[in-house]
């Protein structure tokens, strides 16, 4: 049974996250250089110092806002890298062409259609996505990525579904290191290729790798230190998968401290969307722990809640544990 909720399901007993962050749109007309990377600057509400730090100094992020230094193409990269953006988005404020915008919107689409659960909507979207995709790398990554979405979605084979996702990272990281990345930028799009490479990893049972990549990542997102919005979802979604490969593992206590983080994330950033089913695991983990009293009184608080916003099929889910597990009817 798949529980879609937002962009999350039910697999086997865990709950795993697909998203599929939006691209930002930057909309300006007859901007500098530098007035497009402080306004990207200040939309990921990072200081001069946080966006310079690791690539050149404070004071050359001043004069390149300034339009007094042009940086060279590796530091400008590695700017645009911390900021969720790359070259090509920079370029494509100043052109969009329709085919582009068409491809865009479509892909928002399908998107969409995943989080609601309407695979077959979102599979002749795709199809619509790679006539329009052409050979631009970021267009194949994102179809790519849509694709092995819908795929997963489906339960299809997670062998097929890996494949795809590493050809999808491969269009901007052809040589990724996956042991030892926490010192790369990566873009919204990679980190959100690597979570759910997490997700698939664990449902073909290879719970230890889906570990340490988890990890792995958590430590990257961490360090760009970007406040967008599109990083906090990752970052969310991927602590609360961490959290479940844990406890599956019977890892309890490393478990629940990634639960603690999904929770502080969501509260702290308002990306609410996903806070009952992560209150649901911080319960089952409570449970789990030999803390009924905690785990009794969360559960008692979400499912009026859950039925409240008319997640009905999940309050049935969360009410059935309590009755199974603690006896409350």
């Amino acid at each position: 049974m798949n529980l879609f909720c937002c962009v999350i399901f039910f697999c086997n007993s865990i709950l795993l996250n697909l998203i599929t962050v939006e691209v930002s749109r930057f909309v300006m007309h007859d901007n500098s250089l530098g007035e497009i990377i402080r306004s990207l600057r200040k939309k990921a509400h990072l200081s001069q110092e946080d966006l310079a730090d690791g690539i050149c100094s404070a004071v050359s992020i001043s004069r390149i806002e300034n339009g007094t230094q042009m940086p060279s193409g590796t530091v400008l990269e590695a700017l645009l890298g911390r900021l969720g953006t790359s070259t090509y988005q920079l370029c494509d404020i100043y052109y969009r062409s329709e085919k582009q915008l068409a491809f865009e919107q479509e892909s928002e689409t399908v998107s969409r259609a995943v989080a609601e659960g309407n695979i077959e909507e979102a599979k002749k979207g795709l199809i619509r996505l790679e006539e329009n995709a052409g050979t631009d790398a970021l267009n194949l990554q994102c179809f790519l990525m849509l694709d092995a979405s819908v795929k997963l979605a489906e339960g299809d084979d997670p062998e097929k579904i890996l494949r795809i996702l590493y050809q999808s990272l491969a269009q901007t990281k052809p040589s990724f290191n996956f042991e030892d990345f926490r010192n790369d930028l990566l873009s919204a799009r990679e980190a959100n290729i690597l979570n759910i490479i997490v997700a698939v990893l664990y449902h073909s049972g290879e719970a230890p790798r889906a570990i340490r990549l988890g990890e792995e990542l958590i430590t990257s997102l961490n360090r760009h230190k970007s406040g967008l919005k599109e990083y906090q979802i990752i970052k969310i979604n991927l602590a609360f998968n961490l959290a479940q490969c844990l406890e599956k593992e019977h890892r309890y206590k490393e478990a629940f401290t990634y639960i603690q983080m999904a929770e502080e994330l969501s509260l702290g950033s308002f990306e609410q969307a996903l806070l009952p089913e992560i209150e649901f695991g911080k319960a089952k983990l409570y449970h789990l722990l030999g803390d009924d009293r905690e785990c009794t009184a969360i559960l008692k608080a979400i499912v009026p809640y859950m039925e409240l916003v008319r997640k009905t099929e999940f309050a049935g889910i969360v009410r059935s544990y309590a009755e199974k597990e603690l006896g409350i009817t």
